[in-house]
């Protein structure tokens, strides 16, 4: 299968190589002949003054037309419906994905059955992510000038599937042996979460490539709305799997039906995206070395002022997430919540995620780039910011009041997890030329792959100098980053 695959992959290429040096495409030539019929037919049309312009246009060279109507190529108009609903699917799958193992509740759980302690609790997180930022300076030089990006996804794909069903086949044989699992688990987890950051650069590339800039909000928002609400759905099941209440399955049986369960979610995810019928890149720029790649990244820093005042912001806001895993804690130990208070912030923060769609999806659609991060920015700033103004008001109102009042950070903190998941692709894509896309995306998320671990220093911060500190500090950061939002130009994502 590999080798048939290559060859198509080669035949590909060279079929694109030719259309690069003058050979046209079955598309352009189709196009033609469209213009071609549509004047021979109608030759009034193009007389008549009152015709609009866009029409006249059209009848004069319908792909050009076609293409900057929609900001797609020809090749990828054709497609443009099967390819929105594919990726719509992908992205439904993945999103599932997070609500079976999501690292901070389901795989927390099972480090901590397994004896780990809380270091290696906090480390899942960042584990996830840093997993997905840091490979993509690897990848970034490797797949910059290459027309097709499918088989560098196809291949991390299958790894993340052969990963996932490695890890259930050892959680049930390793179930006398939990320091072994433990170790079995943590390297399975940190290569599944470099191979999904593998496939970041070439599932832009071809997002970019595929989904008209116009609809790229309303592409992601579908992806996080519908596969947010199916998270929401199987939040009971996975409760009771966990909790030992289904099918009489014990730990850590019960994880591995978890993992059985993922990896099929994983393979329908991966199934979808491969389904997407992916053009050839018009505008390429040649391959380039990790270390031209980081210089590149610094001029593209100096020079281009969006792309500047974007990773500015998205550095800023990293860091604000120090007091992301405290305000739990922060709330049960010195506001008086109750356990069951959990289950309530948790519902706000998945409700308002879900709901924060219809917020953000037409906004990325239509609003400027200045208006489009701030916004997003301006949510994120006031999860601390509502935490340290609950906190002034210790002593003077009633505890029943001040922790249910604390719910307002969690809902803000699903406004925010909505708008990163939206905004941060839909603006990457709007900043980065074409050409450079690789480049671009590939040493902001190298330098982001670094940020994220220093909130982990968080923890040691709280314990010697106490809740409060984090949060303002969160605050500042936040602040910071709204103004360097500012900067941006009003530059619309389809202009």
């Amino acid at each position: 299968m590999g080798d048939v695959n290559g060859e198509d992959s080669a035949q590909t290429d060279n079929k694109a190589k030719l259309k690069l040096r003058g050979t046209p495409s079955p598309v352009s030539v189709k196009a033609r002949h469209m213009g071609r019929e549509v004047r021979d037919r109608m030759p009034a049309l193009t007389g008549l003054t009152h015709l609009p312009d866009s029409i006249k246009r059209a009848i004069r060279n319908p792909q050009a037309e076609l293409r900057n109507r929609e900001g797609l190529s020809p090749e990828a108009a054709l497609h443009a419906t099967h390819n929105f609903r594919s990726g719509v699917l992908n992205g439904v799958m993945f999103t599932m994905v997070d609500g079976l193992i999501a690292p901070s509740l389901v795989l927390a759980l099972f480090v901590k059955h397994l004896g780990g302690d809380n270091v290696l609790v906090g480390l899942l997180p960042s584990l996830v992510t840093g997993g997905w930022f840091l490979p993509q300076i690897l990848v970034a030089g490797r797949v910059q000038g290459r027309t097709h990006m499918m088989d560098w996804y196809l291949r991390s794909g299958i790894v993340r599937i052969a990963i996932l069903a490695l890890l259930t086949l050892v959680t049930i044989l390793l179930a006398n042996s939990p320091f072994m699992l433990l170790a079995v688990f943590f390297i399975c987890y940190a290569i599944y979460s470099f191979a999904a950051g593998v496939s970041g650069i070439p599932w832009i590339e071809m997002v970019g490539k595929t989904i008209a800039p116009r609809r790229r909000g309303s592409f992601f928002g579908l992806r996080n709305f519908w596969g947010g609400l199916l998270a929401l759905l199987v939040a009971a099941p996975v409760g009771l799997i966990v909790s030992e209440q289904f099918l009489g399955l014990t730990f850590p049986y019960n994880f591995a039906l978890l993992f059985g369960t993922t990896t099929i979610v994983v393979a329908l995810g991966v199934y979808f995206w491969v389904a997407v019928k992916e053009p050839a890149a018009i505008e390429l720029a040649p391959s380039i070395s990790i270390r031209k790649l980081l210089r590149r990244g610094m001029e593209a820093y100096k020079t281009d002022s969006d792309y500047r005042s974007f990773m500015i912001s998205r550095i800023l806001l990293s860091l604000a997430t120090v007091s992301d895993p405290f305000y739990v804690v922060y709330a049960q130990a010195h506001l008086g919540a109750p356990a069951g208070t959990v289950g309530l912030y948790l519902a706000a923060l998945s409700i308002s995620s879900l709901l924060s769609n219809f917020i953000w999806s037409p906004l990325a659609d239509r609003a400027s780039n200045r208006t489009l991060m701030t916004l997003a920015v301006l949510v994120s700033a006031l999860v601390p910011t509502i935490a340290v103004l609950v906190s002034m008001f210790i002593g003077v109102w009633d505890n029943v009041f001040l922790y249910t009042s604390f719910t307002l950070v969690f809902i803000m903190s699903g406004l925010a997890l909505g708008a990163s998941r939206i905004v941060n692709n839909n603006m990457v894509l709007t900043v980065a030329p074409p050409a450079e896309r690789a480049t671009y995306v590939g040493f902001l998320n190298a330098i982001l792959g670094v940020v994220i671990f220093v909130p982990v220093l968080g923890g040691l911060v709280v314990d010697v100098l106490g809740y409060l500190v984090v949060f303002v500090a969160s605050v500042v950061l936040a602040a910071l980053a709204l103004l360097a939002s500012t900067r941006m130009s009003t530059k619309r994502p389809y202009q």
